[in-house]
């Protein structure tokens, strides 16, 4: 299903390109000639390992834990030694065990590299056509987060609400690191305004594929629709998005089943020259989803203390989730503890390079009412992330 689905949004892909163009783009396809003593010119790799430690006080349990994640990319533009317009990529991943939110006790996470099991596996491996210079099609097993709902000033957060809306992760979509098989579609109307739309197997594996080679592909789950409108120049961005499940999922704490819907907002600006702000909303249908809503704020600093802006900054941000009410209802049932609406995590953190392979960021975070069960202390999370890049 997933290739027919493929297939068809290719097909789109290619008649509207012609659209567009107002005439056949068809020419012979001349075949990669590959000199392999240049090989370094046709392929990149990238090789980084990433480490958090981490110290809480409050929360479910008190304790230090440390998490490291190897994170392995390779890419290819094709077009750069044939006459093949499209790229590739192959992204994979290891995370050595280490349930820091388990520990903590909170709903969204205070690791964004967090598991509760070690993961061994392929979390992008994708071709991407570019049609013409308006239309992309992509294919493969890829990372959502990547594109959708993203906030490039936002990347610098440990806490996981910074890189996607909270209610999106805890569906379980196709996220970094369990990631399917999907296809996206991106059309550019100007240099500025572009429309994002994406197809995933809802299938993202469970622990029996943690450590295998799983694209969800033949199963009967049904599929996410994505898609975001955005108008993005250098200094700003806004975007507007919706997505929906294509098979109804089951309700929380009834009978029966109802469809899976929500949309998303955001908002960047940089100003100034060091000064980037962020804002991010998100919606879930609550009677399916935990998670009803997720607002995530912040502001960034950029070159505060070294010349090169790129190697120090530093963020404050603040993100808050509200859990749906029959959610609340199970949760003061199972923990018979009473609950909270919200969850808020508020985060601080200092980035900086001693060296161009190295990156450091001392952080501290404080989580007030983990999951919204009350009998779990609020929490404070101090935590120190090194990443090396090869």
């Amino acid at each position: 299903m997933n290739i027919r689905l493929a297939t068809l949004t290719t097909s789109l892909g290619i008649a509207l390109s012609f659209g567009a163009s107002g005439q056949s783009n068809t020419s012979e396809i001349e075949l990669p000639s590959l000199n392999f003593n240049r090989l370094k010119d046709y392929v990149s790799a990238d090789l980084f390992y990433t480490h958090d430690f981490i110290s809480n006080s409050g929360g479910a349990k008190t304790g230090a834990r440390n998490i490291g994640a190897l994170d392995i990319y390779i890419e290819s533009d094709l077009s750069k030694y044939s006459s093949v317009q499209g790229e590739f990529m192959a992204h994979y991943i290891h995370i050595n065990q280490n349930d820091t939110r388990a520990a903590i006790g909170d709903a969204q996470g205070a690791s964004n590299i967090d598991m509760p099991a070690q993961i061994d596996r392929v979390v992008d491996l994708w071709y991407q056509q570019n049609w013409n210079d308006n239309l992309k099609t992509l294919v493969g097993i890829h990372d959502i987060s990547t594109e959708f709902d993203f906030t490039e000033s936002s990347v610098g957060f440990l806490n996981s609400s910074f890189g996607i809306s909270a209610e999106l992760s805890a569906l379980g979509l196709s996220i970094y690191p369990m990631t399917s098989v999907g296809t996206r579609t991106q059309y550019d109307f100007t240099d500025e305004l572009s429309l994002k739309t994406g197809f995933y197997n809802t299938n993202v594996g469970d622990e029996k594929t943690y450590r295998s080679f799983h694209t969800g592909m033949g199963t009967n789950e049904g599929y996410v629709h994505i898609s975001e409108l955005a108008h993005a120049r250098d200094d700003q961005k806004v975007a507007l998005g919706v997505w929906n499940f294509t098979k109804s999922q089951e309700k929380l704490g009834a009978n029966g089943q109802a469809n899976t819907y929500g949309s998303f907002a955001l908002y960047e600006k940089q100003i100034g020259n060091h000064i980037w702000a962020f804002g991010r909303y998100g919606w879930a249908n609550p009677t399916v989803s935990s998670i009803q809503s997720n607002a995530a704020a912040g502001i960034v600093y950029r070159g505060i203390f070294q010349r090169k802006k790129t190697n120090d900054e530093v963020g404050l941000g603040l993100s808050s989730v509200h859990f749906s009410r029959q959610h609340l209802k199970n949760i003061a049932i199972e923990e018979n503890s009473s609950t909270s609406p919200n969850e808020t995590a508020y985060e601080a953190y200092y980035q900086f390079k001693p060296m161009n392979i190295l990156s450091l960021r001392p952080d501290v975070q404080y989580i007030a009412n983990p999951s919204g069960i009350n009998k779990i202390k609020n929490a404070w999370a101090v935590g120190f992330r090194t990443v090396v890049e090869l």
